[in-house]
């Protein structure tokens, strides 16, 4: 993934893997949870003495790099997990699969401790210097990070994906607005190094610094990579290759701003003779918050017939799909990346997008911008892009965000936490 490792090796980067652990067995991986894989694929590069941190209901568990692999074939086929260990077969939690993915990996630690134990794991560790690395946003409790911040050799790095939760609390679960608050008061208030996704989650982070009073933090901004391009997979059958066809990626939930679509297809169909309608193929799980439009989707007279929904898709069946695409539509009323336009942009296929700030410095003039507010600008601009009307403002091929570019801004970051001696934050 990157060309080498920069970060000195006798720094140890302790990855929190709680959160990517959590998903085993479940549906397909988040964003977020992404992130955290391809952070888990950068650290089996380096040739350093880097661990594996796992809390889990028993306490914490350091685990060698090795342990990567149970990880990863625990994602990928969690049907082939071995049994859960004897503690959980008798408090009779051993089908679960939380418990059977932990005890494949307790065998495996090389250290552990009780849920009060950080101080005693990184004063245990023959490192010199440790990292602790949190890319998924687990476990950002005071008296675990307190703990890294009293060690003189240990940093913690956070890696911050947004602040829509405070910025939008009507896009998410009534108590996840409070947490959230919670989780990003600790992590602000002591991290070493922030590492914002992109320069709008940046500006959120010290818009927050700022009114919470805190310690102006160390902020680094390094975007996102594409995840590999997979192989080209099979279309669902729904697909009418005869029919220009317009796609929809992502969770469905409120911040993704499904309602206009159906709102803009409604146009569509009265503005459009019915042989000329174009088809919308909605890919991606049902989220939360959304039961009125789950009933209006269920209920559309234009459902699979014009507009198709097809739950979360395989990698290889989401490219065979976007890449017959008229275009991507994207109308988020908030994102703090946004990586389905640049993966539409990878296979030639243009975003339509809503006009984000954030949009903007990931995908500058290969993107049409609208408002998201707006559906008659949508429902125009769809029938001028069958027409063959609309083309982006670019003035070449855009650079897409890269893996080796995040990691390499990442590694120098964290090197340089040690330049100075000095704790980076507070």
């Amino acid at each position: 993934m990157t060309s080498g490792p920069r970060i000195s090796s006798d720094i140890a980067v302790w990855l929190d893997v709680t959160r990517l652990v959590s998903r085993v067995g479940r549906a397909a991986l988040t964003g977020v949870d992404r992130v955290e894989r391809a952070y888990l694929d950068w650290l089996l590069m380096r040739d350093a003495e880097d661990r594996l941190f796992l809390r889990t209901g028993r306490g914490f568990l350091l685990l060698p790099m090795e342990a990567a692999s149970t990880l990863i074939e625990a994602l990928e086929r969690p049907d082939q997990l071995g049994a859960s260990d004897w503690l959980s077969r008798v408090t009779g939690k051993g089908g679960e699969i939380k418990h059977r993915i932990e005890a494949a990996l307790r065998i495996q630690a090389v250290d552990r401790a009780p849920p009060w134990g950080v101080k005693s794991l990184l004063n245990r560790s023959r490192a010199a210097r440790i990292v602790y690395l949190n890319v998924g946003h687990s476990n950002l409790s005071p008296r675990h990070l307190e703990a890294i911040a009293a060690e003189h050799d240990a940093r913690a790095a956070i890696l911050i994906h947004d602040m829509i939760p405070l910025d939008h609390p009507e896009f998410v679960v009534p108590a996840q607005a409070a947490a959230f608050e919670r989780k990003m008061r600790v992590a602000l208030g002591a991290a070493d190094l922030l590492i914002a996704n992109s320069a709008a989650t940046a500006g959120r982070i010290r818009h927050y610094v700022a009114e919470w009073g805190l310690s102006e933090a160390l902020v680094d901004v390094a975007h996102l990579g594409l995840p590999d391009q997979p192989a080209l997979g099979s279309a669902p059958t729904q697909i009418d290759p005869s029919r220009p066809y317009l796609v929809s990626l992502g969770t469905i939930e409120p911040r993704k701003n499904h309602d206009l679509l159906l709102d803009v297809w409604e146009a569509l169909a009265s503005a459009l003779d019915p042989a000329a309608l174009p088809h919308l193929h909605i890919i991606g799980q049902r989220g939360w918050q959304s039961e009125a439009f789950f009933a209006r989707l269920d209920a559309h007279p234009l459902k699979d017939k014009a507009i198709f929904e097809h739950g979360a898709l395989s990698d290889a069946d989401t490219r065979a799909v976007l890449s017959g695409a008229k275009a991507l539509l994207f109308p988020s009323f908030a994102e703090g990346f946004g990586l389905p336009p640049a993966e539409a942009l990878r296979e030639g296929v243009l975003p339509v997008c809503a006009d984000l700030p954030v949009l903007r410095e990931i995908l500058g003039n290969s993107a049409v911008y609208l408002d998201p507010k707006d559906a008659y600008s949508w429902v125009e601009t769809i029938k001028k892009l069958l027409a063959g009307k609309v083309f982006a403002e670019t003035d070449g091929p855009h650079a897409l965000p890269k893996w080796p570019d995040h990691f390499e801004k990442v590694e120098r970051a964290v090197t340089a936490l040690w330049q100075d001696g000095q704790k980076g934050n507070g």
